[in-house]
């Protein structure tokens, strides 16, 4: 692939010269362009790089949550959006807020089914205590591949250098990689503007782009709820209900709503299209504003997707103070693993805020795992070093076992609610959570010593929800039922290492038919222990990769 780097002085008047669909990649500097104040109008620029790019053509934006938002959600309706990367920079803070270390690539491709990325690896890290890899891989060691882990959309592990208002170059190199098609020696990708790519790895850090603020309104008298209307689970629609609340009484707000995916909701529609999906986030944020005090934090969490929406409609409302990375790697899908959660983290006042740092900063340090062993060898020997907590989460993870989980199938740990609990409101605070499905946000906030306010449309989950508040107040704590385990005469790597095994004597993958043939072991128990016949084969495909 051929990469031709572009000047600020003339990459407009190149880009306009080109002929339609005849670039294969473009990777755009967008902090660099902004921070000019003779800078070229960035909707001009994004039109003609829609405009040169082949049908299956790539378009990477670099830059930082504010400004790429505000250019992302117009290039929806042109465009294909594939992936939110953010890239772990080096610590900045400038602003209200929390510290940030996002910076970000967003990725378009300009077909929706023609998209083709390189699968890139990363070293397996590894715990500077026990030597363990900081991923726990929970008795999987056996399905590490040797080389490294598939990137996701969080890049935790390179220089921690300056990408907000410039591209580091190896931050550059990993998006040329996943571009690069070596196969197409005619391939053609444009970069620019060259001088927006550090090189030299000295470019002084600083925030780059403010996007137009609301008008700040004069402080609204901050209202008390009528008493049967805190400390209760409703059963109804989020709107409905939120109108019986006077303006400026919540502390705050938390929402996690469906992410218009496949899920086994019991009563959302969420198969809406784009446009109803974000229509019905629209009328109940509205709501969630108004009741929002002037001191008020509203957290909103969602794929990067629907994010990119949902700033274009809250900025006009509210301030972003950050986009929070929650890096929680979800089932892979693609080249790129998915684990890049959004939590935008808005306010009533750009600095007048409940703001309780201290009470979650700092946090372990990234460098040691986080198995409860290691942990505690750790301190035993006072080896127990922090860092600040920024605006990438990578120390909460998504629940893993059936006896923390009620029954929905996107419940949060309670670990993520107690935080934002703990940073954006006090004791005695009011806690609103529109969507609240079995409760996690009501149950934090109770144990906490906040007062809460919960809204399901699902009698079940609001069924749900009441139990364990009952039990947290009666008790003190929520019982869990223990989890009846089958217990299979073989374990799962057992016969993942025989699968291996088999795939290594035939030279290819075994097909179930095959393992019927030469296995020692019956079918039945691979078809009960694996979701699919892939799964189970994963340790093979590594063990074939390996061998060739």
């Amino acid at each position: 692939m051929k990469i031709d780097y572009l000047k600020k002085s003339n990459y407009l008047k190149i880009l306009k010269a080109l002929n339609d669909q005849t670039i294969d990649s473009i990777i755009i500097a967008s902090s660099y362009i902004l921070k000019s104040p003779k800078s070229e109008n960035i909707k001009e620029i994004l039109n003609q790089c829609i405009r040169v790019l082949k049908k299956n053509g790539i378009l990477l934006i670099q830059g930082i949550p504010q400004s790429l938002s505000v250019m992302a959600e117009p290039l929806m309706s042109s465009l294909y959006f594939k992936y939110w990367i953010a890239v772990e920079s080096k610590i900045i803070n400038d602003k209200p807020g929390l510290p940030s270390s996002h910076a970000a690539i967003v990725l378009f491709s300009k077909s929706k089914d023609s998209f083709n990325v390189n699968k890139v690896r990363f070293p397996h890290q590894y715990c500077t205590f026990c030597n363990k890899t900081l991923k726990d891989w929970g008795g999987k060691s056996h399905l590490m591949n040797p080389t490294g882990y598939v990137i996701s959309d969080v890049w935790r592990n390179l220089p921690k250098q300056n990408n907000y208002n410039v591209l580091s170059l190896p931050v550059l190199q990993i998006a040329l990689q996943l571009i690069d098609n070596a196969d197409d020696k005619n391939g053609r990708c444009l970069i620019f503007p060259y001088e927006g790519i550090d090189f030299a790895k000295n470019s002084p850090m600083h925030s780059c782009f403010n996007f137009q603020p609301p008008l700040l309104q004069s402080v609204s008298k901050i209202n008390r709820i009528n008493e049967n209307l805190v400390d209760i689970v409703h059963c109804g629609d989020a709107v409905e209900i939120l109108k019986k609340y006077p303006d400026n009484c919540v502390d705050l707000v938390f929402a996690d709503p469906p992410y218009n995916l496949d899920k086994a909701y019991n009563l959302y529609d969420d198969e809406k299209e784009d446009q109803r999906y974000i229509n019905w986030c629209n009328s109940w944020l509205k709501e969630c504003i108004r009741v929002l005090k002037p001191t008020g934090s509203l957290y909103l969490l969602n794929l990067p997707k629907w994010a990119i929406y949902h700033t274009a409609f809250l900025n006009q409302y509210l301030y972003l103070q950050n986009w929070i990375v929650w890096d929680a790697i979800s089932e892979p899908r693609g080249k790129i693993m998915p684990a890049h959660y959004a939590l935008l983290f808005y306010t009533k006042h750009p600095t007048s805020f409940i703001f309780n740092y201290k009470n979650v900063s700092p946090i372990e340090a990234p460098s040691f795992c986080l198995r409860q062993s290691c942990i505690r060898k750790r301190k035993e020997h006072g080896i127990d070093p922090k860092v600040p907590l920024t605006d990438i989460w990578w120390d909460i993870h998504r629940i893993k076992h059936k006896r923390e989980r009620d029954q929905h199938p996107c419940q949060l740990p309670e670990k993520l609610l107690e935080r934002i609990i703990l940073l954006s409101s006090n004791k005695g605070g009011v806690v609103l959570d529109a969507l609240s499905g079995v409760g996690t946000t009501a149950v934090a906030a109770c144990k906490l010593g906040r007062r809460y306010i919960a809204i399901d449309i699902d009698k079940h989950y609001v069924d749900i929800s009441q139990r364990k508040l009952e039990q947290l107040k009666s008790n003190g704590f929520i019982p869990r039922p223990s989890i009846e385990k089958m217990v299979s005469p073989v374990t799962k790597k057992e016969l993942q290492l025989e699968l291996k095994k088999i795939a290594l004597s035939l030279g290819k993958l075994p097909s179930e038919g095959d393992v019927k043939k030469t296995s020692k072991y019956s079918i039945c128990l691979f078809n009960e222990a694996f979701p699919t016949w892939g799964k189970a084969l994963k340790a093979a495909k590594l063990e074939l990769r390996n061998a060739s």
